[in-house]
């Protein structure tokens, strides 16, 4: 019987650092993950990520423009597409074209904190003003609803010790890196 996961490529798509990147990468190359990154692109042409890919020997790429985004996608043959610090909306074609094959992680216990414009600090900026004592990270697949697709998996943790929105980003992000092998590693099982 052929391995079902065997050759399945990802797309990771990235505006900032990369740290999930990272954490993707590090899983690959340990063999925690099977599949492999094919092609990071990013919506941001300074992003630390694309530095990231380029070290790793990853096709990296800056393009806000879906149609390019698409023949790319299509051009690496990618199975799969990771969400990872993404700050821009999927376009209807790309949703359409891979539908149930996009996830994203976002730094709240959705439902809670999701939604247009809830995204890195403004998400930890408003679980605090909540004086919320939990937070977490959830994955989720991406569908028409910003942060509303079906959730795969979520992480929550304490932040009842927490004294800034700052202090709620660290505690969340740590959470998130093995959160989003761990959520690779279910669709591998799909």
């Amino acid at each position: 019987m052929q391995d079902p996961v065997a050759g399945k490529r990802i797309a990771v798509f990235i505006s900032g650092g990369g740290s999930n990147l990272q954490a993707l990468i590090d899983a690959q190359q340990s063999g925690e993950i099977r599949s492999q990154i094919k092609l990071v692109i990013s919506s941001n042409e300074n992003a630390f990520g694309l530095e990231r890919a380029r070290q790793n020997n990853i096709e990296s790429v800056f393009c806000n423009d879906e149609k390019k985004i698409m023949e790319l996608l299509e051009k690496n043959r990618i199975d799969w597409i990771v969400l990872a610090g993404y700050l821009r909306v999927i376009g209807e074609e790309l949703l359409t074209q891979y539908a149930h094959r996009i996830i994203n992680i976002h730094p709240s216990l959705l439902p809670k904190f999701g939604g247009k414009g809830m995204y890195g600090m403004n998400v930890h900026r408003a679980v605090f003003a909540a004086k919320e004592k939990k937070s977490g990270a959830s994955v989720h697949f991406v569908n028409q609803i910003v942060d509303g697709g079906e959730i795969l998996l979520q992480k929550e943790v304490d932040i009842s010790s927490c004294r800034s929105p700052e202090e709620i980003q660290r505690t969340v992000l740590a959470l998130g890196h093995p959160l989003i092998v761990e959520a690779v590693k279910l669709l591998e099982e799909r």
